[in-house]
């Protein structure tokens, strides 16, 4: 379920839109919330005049830490669409409400697709095998109107169907105290074998739900979780009208802590708030430090490619890379099942493939989702500055929305100066970036080095990036010197915004940043608490300019259920396996603990650490060895690799049909 949420999210996180109506999150009591039996009683508990924002922190401004605010990037806010009417109530199907950010289920009118899904489901193979565009793409637009009417945009930039946000005027502490909307309403979705009502998200308080989506506990085991604040935002919305509410926010965490100085962390399309508000709207008086992490600061050419429907389905590609690369980017182990699916495609045939699917696609974009992208302000904050001229003459028809894309143009064009110019004035700005992965391979913008969703260009603001999986030429300069070439020779800092300032994470994907706690994320927190840290060169806290992406959750989860087990469990296992236990959770610590970043070494670890538990019978036996897990992915995807190149030798771009 998690590979599929994380492969329609990489599809479809620019499709799910809401605008920026602003609501405060109440300090109800949690128990009434938790017991209200409809959508307009807890309402009603949750009103914004039961606010309190009079809390205080328990060190009121005398504490070595700057409070934190973290701008979360794209559909992590927990945003309700309401009716047409402007009554303010939700717009709900079958009782419950569109909520974007908590669950798919509850983001679209499931269940009337559902059921137009069941309806068209002959009609939709009949068009398509009788090779029937026109009646296919129809129906294909029939459905996607149903599913995303609610999220749609009027030329002049403003919602259709209004929404409002769960917005945290609080700290996470207070967070803690609260019950969190959305998980009173999914009450009544599905039941268990007793018939008993579950809910579809776990997110009990508003302290779990900003927890899932950024774990920055590390930050509050040193200052304390009343120094974080979460500003949340309508992803969907005015990026303008929220950077300008963000300067608000900052001087609502300045009173509640008693702090004169905040640090601010931006993350992904956080990025595109983080450059206009630093351009239009800060103080600089006000802030401390500022990272920006995986940042879209020069927008995504994911988002505009999809915009003009620049798809590369109709070429050779659909029978090599674009399956296996699209399953790499949702889970690496699952390339194999793209090498096998590019042999599976050639059952239909080629006449149904390639040109038709493009059409169809390209159609479905200008028809449906132009609905939800071409008039949306945000969305526009995140086409790259090279594509926006062009793009805006031909897609944006009203002079209203035109205003302000342009304005927000000018701000994200300018970004390299001004975030030149306020470090020149004494602002500690600080950029985290990962590189060397593809984008999106049906898109035409595949072969940019990025983390899977963002260029490296971007997200380094300014950096020179070779292409993915290639070299710096041979005979390339160095904008200043070889010190800032990467040691794979794949990235020069020294043209970024700020070379000296800047981290570069090989390898690190815009879908795993949030597992990334002992590397990226830590390295945010540490530039925010450790102020020995002042660049990414000589006074770096340890933290290479340069290093690479590891996975450790797995080690982590391992070593956490070891720290649990009781004397009485740590008794009953032999000496010798617990002594290889502890030697490899010493050894699975050390790897944790290093700043020098190695996905080898890591996945060594936990290798030593999963055979040592798995020997001592702390894991399940269901596996014939304790390296299937590990090894299975490989070894399919090296057969299912060399049946496709076999296959594609033979036939080339063609299907099975000419053959049989």
């Amino acid at each position: 379920m998690k590979r599929i949420r994380k492969l329609v999210s990489l599809l479809l996180c620019v499709s799910m839109l809401a605008a920026m109506l602003t609501c405060a999150a109440a300090a109800a009591r949690q128990d009434d919330v938790y017991t209200a039996s409809t959508v307009e009683e807890a309402l009603d508990l949750l009103a914004p005049e039961n606010v309190d924002h009079s809390r205080k922190t328990s060190c009121n401004g005398d504490c070595d830490y700057s409070p934190v605010i973290i701008v979360p990037g794209i559909m992590q806010s927990q945003v309700y669409v309401q009716n047409k009417e402007g009554t303010g109530d939700l717009l709900t199907v079958d009782g419950f409400p569109i909520v974007e950010g908590m669950d798919m289920a509850f983001m679209f009118d499931t269940q009337s697709v559902k059921q137009d899904v069941k309806k068209m489901i002959l009609p939709l193979l009949k068009a398509f095998f009788l090779g029937r565009k026109a009646e296919f793409t129809d129906l294909v637009c029939e459905i996607l109107d149903k599913c995303f009417y609610s999220h749609y945009f009027n030329e002049d930039g403003t919602r259709m169907y209004e929404a409002q946000v769960d917005e945290y005027w609080y700290s996470l502490e207070e967070c803690k105290k609260h019950p969190e909307k959305s998980y009173n309403y999914a009450k009544g979705y599905s039941t268990d074998k007793d018939g008993n009502t579950l809910p579809t998200t776990k997110y009990e308080t508003e302290y779990d739900f900003i927890m899932r989506q950024v774990d920055v506990s590390s930050y509050a085991e040193k200052a304390g979780w009343d120094h974080l604040y979460y500003y949340a935002y309508s992803s969907f919305g005015d990026t303008l009208s929220i950077a300008e509410r963000l300067n608000d926010y900052v001087q609502m965490v300045k009173d509640q802590t008693g702090h004169d100085k905040v640090s601010i962390v931006f993350i992904s399309l956080g990025g595109t708030i983080g450059s206009t508000y630093l351009s239009e709207f800060c103080n600089p008086d006000d802030i401390d430090r500022i990272v920006f992490a995986a940042a879209a600061v020069d927008g995504s050419y994911t988002l505009s490619s999809l915009m003009n429907a620049d798809l590369i389905l109709d070429s050779d590609k659909l029978y090599t890379t674009i399956l296996p690369d699209l399953m790499s980017i949702v889970d690496s182990d699952m390339m194999w099942v793209g090498y096998l699916l590019n042999v599976v495609l050639r059952i239909i045939p080629q006449r149904f493939l390639s040109g038709f699917l493009s059409d169809v696609a390209y159609d479905a974009i200008h028809r449906v989702l132009g609905n939800l992208m071409y008039n949306c302000p945000s969305m526009w904050a995140l086409v790259p500055s090279s594509e926006y001229p062009a793009m805006a003459d031909e897609l944006i028809k009203s002079p209203v929305l035109r205003e302000k894309t342009d304005r927000y143009y000018n701000i994200q064009k300018n970004a390299k100066q001004t975030i030149r110019r306020l470090t020149d004035a004494g602002m500690e700005i600080f950029v985290i970036c990962g590189y060397d992965l593809p984008m999106p391979s049906v898109l035409s913008c595949y072969a940019y080095s990025s983390d899977n969703i963002i260029q490296a260009a971007s997200a380094s603001i300014g950096g020179t990036i070779a292409p993915y999986g290639e070299d710096l030429p041979a005979d390339y300069t160095p904008a200043i010197d070889t010190s800032y070439i990467s040691p794979d020779r794949r990235v020069d800092a020294g043209t970024c915004a700020l070379p000296d300032r800047t981290w570069f994470v090989k390898g690190q994907s815009h879908l795993t940043l949030q597992a990334a706690l002992h590397d990226t994320i830590e390295l945010c927190i540490q530039l925010v608490v450790n102020k020995d840290i002042t660049d990414a060169r000589t006074n770096n806290g340890g933290y290479k300019q340069f290093n690479n992406y590891r996975y450790t959750k797995r080690l982590t989860e391992m070593m956490r259920d070891f720290d649990k087990l009781t004397p009485e469990q740590r008794a009953a296992i032999p000496a010798g396996r617990l002594d290889a236990i502890q030697k490899a959770y010493d050894n699975g610590k050390a790897e944790l603990d290093s700043m020098d970043w190695d996905y080898d070494k890591m996945l060594s670890a936990e290798k030593e650490m999963y055979s040592a538990m798995y020997k001592a019978g702390l894991l399940s036996k269901t596996a014939d060895s304790p390296y299937k897990r590990y090894e299975q992915p490989r070894i399919l995807e090296k057969i299912t690799h060399a049946w496709s190149d076999v296959t594609y030798k033979i036939f080339g771009a063609k299907d099975f049909i000419p053959f049989i």
